[in-house]
């Protein structure tokens, strides 16, 4: 997977690129204008405490109105917002009906993922992604400094404009959370973008900077481990940690890996991640090389990823494109429908990318996905 993008992923940064884009005017995860009314009117009770505001500094057992709801931060913090940091706020004790902060949705049963780059100049909006598309991964975020990261911080750009995907980037994301029932993951990393974790203090960066975007697109649903490439060996007792500290601190947190299918490195990798219950699938890439778009190995392979992990934590990875080593839909079709046959319970399919399922008229979408989820 190739890319280019560059976007500091500090709150003032997005912020601006918002404000220029034409506002973000959308509500945080989880939350409908109706919800938002209806706790206003609830809890007239905490109606003295402040109201929060962005950017101001909050010490620990700090109470804050946010949307009409009572918060008390659980730690300090400088303006997170309460409904989306669940970790730094918690819905205030003495307002017992205060709803509970930001819902990050499940993985769903059966997954029906693509990739949506950002380099692409006019991308289709979120929102209107085909909608058998029930989950959809930013691609993706990068590492400050280039690779392997300077810091651990990552650096995520939106997408182009040309129809609107940036100026409407953040209120998209939350109504295909919250009203279309999708799922929205931020890859990270990508061809020539490896992150290394040689110590916690890089991985604690990393959490924070992934916060950060977190808080600036108003939540998400997971991470994407797309870090380890070539000769990127992945660190895997920092990712572990890492990966179980953001499941900690947003429940439901999904992590997910598009690992090499051959690549017995990558295997250890995902076994350990599983194992610890830091990664809720691999998803291998067959396509953009050498017999991974043929599908008596695809068949094969599975089988071997599927002994190692389990059929549930699988998600078979194709590439429908006119090129060398990819498939077309009508490969496809009769391989997803023989490693399912064979392993009824795989956790599902993604297509890289959702641009040239567009492009083609969505065959992915609509000729694999229907297959997927039924």
């Amino acid at each position: 997977m190739l890319h280019n993008s560059i976007f500091t992923a500090t709150r003032m940064s997005f912020l601006l690129v918002s404000i220029a884009a034409g506002g973000i005017g959308c509500l945080d995860s989880g939350s409908s204008q109706g919800e938002a009314d209806v706790g206003h009117n609830e809890f007239a009770a905490c109606a003295d405490y402040p109201e929060w505001h962005e950017g101001q500094w909050y010490d620990e057992g700090a109470v804050v109105i946010y949307e009409g709801s009572a918060y008390v931060a659980e730690h300090g913090n400088p303006g997170y917002i309460p409904t989306v940091s669940t970790y730094f706020w918690d819905p205030h004790p003495g307002c017992s009906d205060t709803p509970e902060p930001g819902a990050v949705g499940a993985l769903p049963a059966k997954v029906v993922a693509g990739y949506y780059p950002n380099w692409t100049p006019s991308p289709v909006r979120i929102r209107d992604i085909n909608s058998n598309y029930n989950l959809i991964y930013l691609f993706a975020a990068h590492p400050v400094g280039g690779s392997p990261g300077t810091t651990g911080a990552v650096t995520w750009t939106p997408p182009g404009d040309g129809r609107g995907a940036a100026t409407h980037l953040k209120e998209d994301i939350q109504y295909a959370r919250t009203t279309q029932d999708r799922r929205i993951i931020l890859s990270i990393g990508g061809a020539g973008q490896g992150m290394s974790f040689p110590d916690r203090g890089k991985s604690q960066t990393f959490v924070d900077s992934v916060v950060g975007i977190y808080n600036d697109l108003g939540g998400f649903d997971g991470i994407d481990w797309n870090t380890f490439e070539a000769d990127q060996n992945p660190d895997t007792e920092e990712m572990i940690w890492i990966s179980l500290e953001l499941k900690r601190r947003f429940p439901g947190f999904i992590i997910t890996a598009p690992p090499a299918p051959w690549n017995q490195r990558d295997k250890d990798f995902c076994k350990a991640m599983v194992d610890a219950g830091a990664m809720d699938y691999a998803a291998p890439q067959y396509y953009d090389g050498p017999d991974l778009d043929q599908q008596s190995y695809i068949v094969n392979n599975v089988d071997q990823w599927v002994r190692l992990l389990g059929p549930m934590h699988v998600v078979v990875g194709f590439g429908i494109w006119d090129a060398q080593h990819y498939m077309s839909i009508d490969e496809a079709i009769p391989t997803w429908n023989e490693v399912e046959g064979n392993h009824p319970t795989l956790r599902g399919a993604f297509d890289w990318q959702i641009h040239t399922d567009e492009s083609q008229g969505w065959p992915f979408a609509d000729r694999i996905g229907p297959l997927v989820t039924d």
